[in-house]
Formats: structure tokens, sequence, C-alpha cells
């Protein structure tokens, strides 16, 4: 397969094109030039895009990673010349793919090419997976590694041996032990382990089905055993409840006595002759009320009484004066008119004594007034008449004790009312019966206690009985069981047997793989030492690889050879270069190699010798190198090599 032109809508590239020679191309451009996704969309035209590659940290799916720049579809178009034919390969977008639309004609004809699809395509072409196309003649920036691959293990396994059949050892060896790990792996997964397993289970089934069926008969037997036990804790608990109401039949009569006799004790409710229907307080203060009244009549009169003294003996000292002064009036008026007669001188004596007299009469007569005014005024004071009474307080005081004693009794019938009604709430009554009753050995505390742990133990039995009886329902009869353990046991028997033939097939296997390794690949090896040595001007002539692509090189005069890890950069780059080629050459000896700035590390001397090597390798196939150096275009050019500058 040759590549003639590629036109690419895809990534940076919008609608670009790229025509590489038949041989040896070398295309050249600064970094972010397209370089690598001109690489990406040979390979996405070969073997389509996948879409189940999702966005990582650090990684971009390449579809979202190639999504044209310009907003246009991504598509492309690549012709090639094909088993001697010009065919065009034409992808577009579907629904669900960036590239799944795939069509593939003759180009001068635009017929269908047959039998070439869109998931096979690559592999067509090339004559190869993409697995072993990328691993051998597609070289991407930093990837000329080539690192464990089974797919590419067993194609140049396959060659280095039959040229024919695609076999793998390490596939054959995973495939014998992933059959025997189906068997058993590590003593803990595995089909003979899950045997071991269930007829242990089995086995544990039989010894529960015993030990459930045994616990079952002892349920049994412990539930005729409480039952009975149940019985007669109620038969001794009725009896304590037959006396007990017997007992509250006695308190309620009593208490029912109690009552008639309290109703009786209340004195009959009829209004007192002095207070009525007062209460004791109302009545206490209505006699004490009355006490003040009467106290204050009786001081009242005392003080009137007091007055009328002070007044009669106020008028009894007036009258006794004016009865003096009279007299005095007489006497003087006497004695005057005694000398008036003795001395004959009427009106010296009359003068003398009249005026005397006078003012006796006048003393006399104010007297008699006021006497008069005074028993007047005692004519006026009277007494004030005194409440009855005198022993309100008295009766006030019995009044009030009579109501206590009768709010007493009330209060006592009601609380013997209270009793009765409670004991009736307990359900006494005024009757009994006359059977003989004697209460049982046990008190009731301990036989109710004893009842409930009876009934407690008969849950827990009951319990167990029903779920005994649901275990061995769903266990179902032990000669099932039986059966299963015996179909099970001969199934062991047949793994275990299975398990030493591969365990047999693998050890014989190790051992041809043991022959094969001391002959695994001589032509890869052979071809990538001479590749290696013209690559580093003949410095390192041996070349070593192991099965897993693992690569050491030794030098002239080197007694141990040197690991891929050891060299420098540059010369592990030559190394894995010089490999690439061997690979192709084994593998896809048909198909375009693609080399992306694989020269980077290389030293101009060591540059040279490569694109010589590689422009000898181009009679064979077409080479692409991209590299972003002028050396290797200035190189080509003065060697007559095509280059394209992007």
């Amino acid at each position: 397969m040759k590549i003639k032109k590629m036109t690419a809508t895809f990534g940076a590239l919008n609608n670009a094109t790229l025509e590489p020679a038949p041989g040896l191309t070398v295309i050249t451009a600064p970094n972010e030039s397209g370089k690598s996704t001109w690489a990406d969309f040979l390979k996405a035209m070969l073997y389509g895009i996948n879409t189940r590659e999702q966005d990582k940290i650090g990684f971009i799916a390449d579809k979202n990673r190639y999504q044209p720049w310009s907003g246009a579809p991504m598509a492309g178009e690549m012709q090639i010349e094909w088993q001697g034919q010009d065919v065009t390969i034409r992808r577009a977008p579907t629904r669900t793919n960036p590239l799944g639309a795939f069509k593939a004609v003759y180009t001068a004809t635009g017929d269908p090419v047959p039998g070439l699809a869109a998931a096979s395509a690559g592999e067509q072409l090339t004559g190869a997976g993409k697995e072993v196309y990328l691993r051998s003649a597609f070289v991407g920036q930093g990837g000329a590694a080539i690192g464990e691959s089974r797919e590419l293990e067993t194609r140049v396994a396959a060659l280095a041996t039959s040229g024919q059949e695609d076999v793998s050892y390490s596939a054959v060896e995973r495939t014998l032990k992933d059959w025997r790990n189906r068997r058993r792996a590590n003593r803990a997964a595995g089909l003979i382990p899950q045997l071991e397993e269930e007829i242990s289970g089995l086995d544990a089934t039989l010894r529960d089905m015993e030990q459930t069926r045994r616990r079952r008969a002892e349920a049994e037997q412990a539930l005729v055993r409480l039952q009975e036990q149940q019985r007669e804790l109620q038969a001794g608990l009725e009896i304590w409840g037959r006396l007990e109401r017997r007992e509250l039949n006695r308190r309620y009569a009593e208490a029912y006595m109690e009552w008639e006799k309290a109703e009786e004790a209340i004195p009959e409710d009829k209004p007192h002759p002095v207070f009525g229907a007062m209460t004791g307080e109302e009545a206490w203060a209505f006699a004490q009320e009355r006490q003040k009244e009467r106290e204050a009549a009786l001081e009242e009169n005392r003080r009137r009484e007091a007055q009328r003294h002070n007044l009669e003996q106020t008028a009894r000292g007036q009258r006794q004066t004016a009865w003096f002064c009279g007299i005095l009036a007489v006497v003087m008026l006497l004695i005057g008119l005694g000398f008036a007669l003795w001395s004959g001188k009427w009106a010296a004596s009359l003068a003398r004594t009249g005026g005397i007299a006078t003012a006796a009469l006048i003393v006399s007569a104010i007297t008699l007034k006021r006497d008069t005014i005074s028993r007047q005024k005692l004519a006026g004071i009277h007494s004030v008449p005194v409440p009855e009474g005198e022993d309100l307080l008295t009766q006030a005081a019995q009044y009030r004790e009579a109501l206590a004693k009768a709010e007493q009794a009330k209060a006592a019938a009601a609380a013997a009312r209270r009793r009765v009604d409670d004991l009736a709430a307990q359900g006494g009554q005024l009757a009994d019966t006359l059977e003989m009753l004697y209460p049982p050995a046990q008190s009731k505390a301990a036989a109710a206690a004893q009842l409930s742990a009876v009934e407690r133990e008969l849950a827990r039995v009951r319990d167990e009985l029903a779920r005994t009886g649901g275990i061995l329902a769903h266990m179902g009869g032990p000669e099932d069981v039986e059966d299963r353990r015996s179909q099970l046991s001969a199934q062991l028997t047949q793994r275990l047997e299975e398990y030493d033939a591969l365990t047999v097939a693998l050890e014989a296997l190790s051992a041809a793989n043991d022959a094969l390794r001391q002959r695994f690949s001589p032509a890869l090896n052979q071809r990538a030492g001479e590749l290696f040595s013209a690559l580093t001007g003949g410095r390192w002539p041996r070349l070593t690889l192991a099965r897993d692509f693992s690569a050491q090189a030794a030098g002239e005069g080197d007694t141990l050879p040197h690991s891929s890890l050891a060299l420098s950069t540059g010369t592990a780059e030559q190394l894995y270069l010089a490999v690439r080629l061997a690979l192709c050459a084994l593998t896809v000896p048909d198909a375009p190699l693609v080399l992306d700035d694989a020269l980077a590390a290389f030293d101009d001397e060591r540059m040279a010798l490569a694109l010589e090597l590689l422009k000898e390798q181009s009679a064979e196939r077409q080479i692409l190198l991209f590299s972003c150096h002028s050396r290797e275009a200035e190189w080509a050019r003065a060697h007559n090599v095509s280059v394209i500058t992007l």
C-alpha cells in the first residue's frame, strides 16, 4: 500500500492536502504546524476513531482532540495504491461517530471496493491490526519504544516458528491458567473451591437439619411441660382472684354501712331562729356587729346617765344657792327693818341692807333661771334603746360549731361514698358466695411472677418451633441434600482430575517455551542487530530482544550486554528504530512507515546514517518522515529525496 494524496478536515487542518512521494518523503515544518496531526489523521483514516475513549486528567480523547478548529464536520479522503489499483477511501461523521461513515471506491470508476469495510480497512490495507501497526510501522513523537504487546508477540512468534500459525506462548499460558484458575485460584476461588465449599455447605446443612430436628423435639417437650405449669399457675391465680373478690365484697359491705351511718349523722338542715341560713362566719360577724351596737348603746346610756347626774347635781346646787340668796335677802331686809326700827333711820337702814338683799335676790333669780334651764336639759336627756341578745356571741359560736360539725358529717359521708364508689369500680358488691376457699400455698405475687416467666418461656419455645419448622421446610428432605452431595462429589472428582491435567499441560508448555526461548525470533534479532549496527556506525554490532520486546545491546569487546535503559537517549532511540524497522520487515512489509520526529535525538552523523538507511528501506516501502528541524530536509535535497514543507 502506498499513499498518493490525503485531504483532511481534522483538528487544525481545514481541507488541507498532503501528497507524499512513493518512497521516502521528508515532511518538514516548525512546531505546531500540523505534523503530528497529519500522522494521527493517517491512523484515523486506516483504523477509525475510538469513540469509547473519554477525556481524563492530562488526556484528551481523539474524538475531542481533533474536532476541526474551523467548526466544520470532521472528514477526510485518502487516495492510495493498493493491490495494483488506485483506491479512494473516504470517512465522514455519523450521529455517534465523527468518522463513522466509511466508503472505499476504485478511483477510476467509483465502484465500491469489495470487502473493504470501516472496521477492517486498516488491517486489510496494512496487513496488520491496529496494535501491531502502531507498535511497528507507526512511530509517534517520543514513541520509539515498543513495550509488551500480546498481539505483536503472537505475530512475531508465529513468523519466527512456522510462519503461518498465529500462536503466542503467553496467550496459551494465560488460557491454560485461566482454565486452571476457573477450577482453583489461590485455593479461594474457582470451580473446585466452589464445589468444596458447596459440599461443605451441604454437610453443614445436614448437620443443621439434625440439630434443628433435635431442637424442635426438645421445644415440643418443653411446650407440653410449660403449658401444664401455665394451667396450674392460672388455677392458683384464679383462687387468689376469688379470695380477693370475697375480701373486696366484705370491704364494700363495710364501706356501705359506714356510708349509711355517715348519712344518718348529718343533722337536719333547717334555718336558725336568729341567723337563718347564714354561714358560720357570717353569723359570727353578725353577732359581733350586734354586740358592738349593744355595747355602744349601753355606753351611750351610761354617758347620758352621768350627764343627767351632773345636771341634777348642778340643779340641786343652783336651788340651794337660790334658797340661800332668798333667805339672805329676807334676812337682810329683816336686819334693815330692825335697824330702821331701832334707830329710826329708815332710809339709811334700808339703803344699807336693801342693796345686799337686792343683790341676793338677783343672784337667787339668776340661779333659779339656771336651775330651770338645767331642769329643761335634764328633761331632754333620754336613754337610747339597748338591742337584745346579751348571749348572741355564744349563740353564734354554737351556731358556727354546729355548722362545722354538719360539714364534717357531710365530708365524712362524701368520703364514705367515694370509698363505696371506688370499691364498686373495683367490682365490689353486696353479695358473697358460700364456697369454701383456702389460700394456695404459693403467694399471689410469686405465682404471678412465675406465670410471667413461664409465658415468656412459652413465647420463646413457640418462636423456636416456628423458626425450626420454617428452617426444616426451607431445607427440604435430607434425601435431596444427600443426592445433591453425591452429584457434587462426582463433579469435584472430575474437576480435580482436570486441574491435575491442566497442571501437567502447563508444565509441558513451560518446558516447550524454554526450548522455544532459545531460538525466539532469530531473524528479528539478527535483522534488528544489523540495522542497529548500521545506525550507530558499527558501534553496537549486537542486539538481543526479549519476548516482551525489551532490548539489550553489546558493543565490540563488551563481555556483558547493556540494557536499553543504560544507553543514552539518542542511542536508545536508534536501538528502537532498528527494532521498528526489523519488525516492519517481518510483520507489515507492505504498510507505509510513519516517523514523527523520530530522529530528533540523533546527532548529525547518526542522523545521516539513519536517513541513508531509510532511503535504502524506501525502495521496498513508502516512508513518511515528519521533522521540525531543517537538517533532515537539507540532507534530503542533497540526496534527491522528496521534501514537503508545510
